[in-house]
């Protein structure tokens, strides 16, 4: 029996790009995608060894509907994937194949699935997939699996890497732990991995970096790791345990450079940002998600008072590593104001990658039952539930501004003047610089772009060469790829701009404007609540206290 496990593109328009699929990067370096479901390749590793496994992904090549032998095709998709995932379902059956799904969607959403598909395996699917697979076997697979618990860390495999050609992946990835005990309320990972961590042993952990497949290519001494926990520092004993295991690796060159998202409350430890420093670790993912108290209140993520924003960045960029910086925008506390916050915040701070995404009700998430419930949702068209399309009518703003606002921040934050400010700013606090020959490299890839491109994208990558170039700086040509690549990102979303994007352009920039409160919800006192939502994380009282009582930065 073979099985064919599908990675279907991510969105429904094919001519559409998504910010982590880094097509200007890849394109540049040689790679066909940033990275592959490290979910899929989990599973198929727990796949019995006497059935055939097939894999597709079709970033790599398109899709061949026959696929003679395959008995079954098994795909995996998140909300605003599931939409296309639904099709080329359809088309399989059309084709005589029995159709699994599984993933965040349809684990909450199995009754719909099941309108699409012939079987729908919900939760953490790692032990049940052998039993699915045995019922394929033996002819009696049911419409409906669902995982009861969650497996223990230990007993998750390695994840198989043989079946796709990870050269043309540009990072490798790993994971050390699952579940997160916060509610925050438009999260679903609590629903789906549960609220209690669980952890990988540390042996393990070292036995799979070490088990990575060799990268070659263009930067075949450095291929990124990415660490897809959603919280790499969920216990401090375990995370610091790992970290102290990693650091002979990094030392001995092992392991390249590598990235992992963390909460606020990292840089409140100064010996495990230490330990961060020395395992090789480059970047962290940081969920700013909101620069307002007002905003970080609603969405009960009481963790980023632990200190205020601008202490915790000095201690992470005083140890030499950068920060992306994940923001939400449209928050019911969210002013016309929040825009230029957010810049201004981003530019004071020099974090280095802001990422944006526009705030959307996901499925099995406190927020979507929430706004359902209220009627305020416009639509269930999950290809829409991307983070980056308006699907609700905002409390402070119109629908358009709230889309041109996401723009707006992604075309300040990665426009020339403001985004060589913040590289040179990063660059002067290195120790070292990449060396000619990669420099040189990146300069003739980004030669070949500016051939391509309009004037100006060569104006920007222009001015991005010569500061690499600059005699004194230590610059970092992987850095510089990355940033022209959101730089791209920026450009694409001029698409979704509405046909008041001057004048919604003209507001975000103009203080005077961000007092105008929703039409018809008025009221004496409008001044003094807008002037309470506009009130800083920097400025609330704990995080203040914290921030005084703590130790000092080390620099």
């Amino acid at each position: 029996m073979r099985i064919s496990f599908i990675a279907t593109r991510k969105n429904l328009d094919p001519t559409e790009r998504e910010l982590y699929e880094m097509d200007l990067l890849n394109r540049a370096l040689g790679f066909k995608r940033a990275f592959l479901d490290l979910g899929i390749q989990t599973v198929m590793a727990c796949t019995p060894r006497d059935v055939d496994v097939h894999m597709i992904d079709e970033y790599l090549q398109p899709i061949t509907y026959d696929l003679p032998g395959t008995d079954y095709v098994a795909l995996s998709a998140k909300t605003s994937c599931v939409t296309y995932a639904y099709d080329v379902a359809a088309r399989f059956r059309e084709k005589g194949k029995k159709v699994i799904l599984g993933g965040i969607h349809a684990s909450l959403r199995p009754d719909e699935a099941l309108e699409h598909v012939d079987c729908v395996v919900t939760g953490e699917a790692e032990a049940l997939w052998p039993q699915v697979v045995r019922d394929m076997q033996a002819g009696t697979l049911k419409q409906r699996y669902d995982a009861v618990g969650f497996p223990p860390m230990d007993a998750i495999p390695v994840p198989t890497w043989d079946k796709s050609d990870a050269s043309q992946y540009l990072f490798h990835q790993i994971q050390t732990t699952r579940g997160c005990p916060f509610r925050c309320r438009f999260c679903s990972v609590p629903d789906i991995s549960g609220q209690d961590f669980r952890f990988k042993p540390v042996d393990r952990v070292i036995h799979e970096l070490r088990s990575l497949p060799k990268a070659r290519g263009p930067i075949a001494s450095a291929k990124p790791i990415y660490i897809v926990d959603d919280n790499f520092i969920s216990r401090t004993r375990y995370t610091k345990d790992l970290l102290r295991a990693m650091i002979p690796l990094a030392k001995a060159g092992e392991i390249p450079s590598w990235s992992a998202e963390t909460t606020l409350n990292v840089a409140n430890d100064e010996e495990m940002l230490d330990l961060f420093r020395d395992a090789g670790c480059s970047t962290l993912i940081i969920g700013f998600e909101s620069v307002t108290e007002a905003s970080l209140a609603a969405m009960d993520k009481p963790v980023n008072f632990c200190l205020t924003y601008q202490e915790a960045i000095d201690r992470i960029h005083a140890r030499g590593m950068t920060i992306i910086g994940n923001f939400i925008v449209g928050f019911d506390t969210d002013t016309l104001g929040v825009f230029e916050q957010t810049l201004d915040f981003i530019q004071k701070t020099g974090i280095l990658y802001p990422f944006f995404s526009i705030l959307t009700p996901m499925p099995g998430t406190k927020l979507f039952d929430e706004y359902k419930a209220a009627g305020r949702l416009d639509h269930e068209k999950w290809n829409l539930y991307d983070t980056r399309h308006v699907v609700f009518e905002p409390t402070h703003m119109r629908r358009d501004e709230l889309m041109d606002g996401y723009v707006w921040l992604y075309e300040q934050s990665y426009g020339t003047e403001k985004l060589y400010e913040r590289i040179e700013r990063n660059w002067s606090r290195r120790t070292k610089s990449s060396n000619l020959f990669e420099k040189g490299f990146v300069a003739s890839r980004l030669g070949v772009e500016m051939i391509k491109g309009d004037a100006e994208l060569r104006r920007h990558f222009k001015d991005g060469i010569k500061l690499m170039m600059r005699r004194g700086i230590n610059a970092d040509a992987g850095q510089l790829l990355y940033l022209l690549d959101a730089y791209d990102f920026a450009v694409f979303l001029r698409r979704f701009s509405s046909s008041r994007r001057a004048e919604n352009y003209q507001t975000f920039s103009d203080p005077s404007r961000w007092d105008r409160v929703s039409e018809g919800k008025a009221s004496p006192d409008a001044k003094e609540e807008v002037a309470k939502l506009n009130v800083m994380q920097w400025q609330n009282t704990k995080a203040v206290k914290r921030t005084k009582v703590a130790l000092p930065v080390v620099r």
